[in-house]
């Protein structure tokens, strides 16, 4: 029961960040300005959709209750979080 709660709170968070890169992706967010560079509103939007596959892909594992499929989810999620950070942070502003 608690694994379904916190998939399911998984699944929300995955769905909300790949919304929020996506429709950021031709105006300011945070600190990052995608309208003024092609490369970063690219990235915005691969890493949006992948995002929110992965959202959808955490439904379904969530909903078929597999623990494989459930935990496999967990590490492709942490790894793409990982790795969208990780590109960010070319496009952060240096002091």
């Amino acid at each position: 029961m608690a694994i379904t709660i916190l998939m399911a709170c998984y699944t929300l968070l995955a769905l909300g960040i790949g919304w929020y890169f996506y429709a950021h992706r031709r105006r300011a967010f945070l600190v990052f300005h995608p309208e003024s560079s092609h490369e970063l509103s690219r990235v915005l939007t691969i890493s949006g959709v992948v995002m929110l596959l992965i959202g959808v892909l955490s439904a379904v594992a969530t909903i078929m209750n597999n623990m494989v499929f459930i935990s496999t989810m967990l590490l492709v999620g942490v790894i793409a979080i990982i790795s969208i950070q990780l590109i960010l942070l070319h496009w952060f502003p240096k002091a």
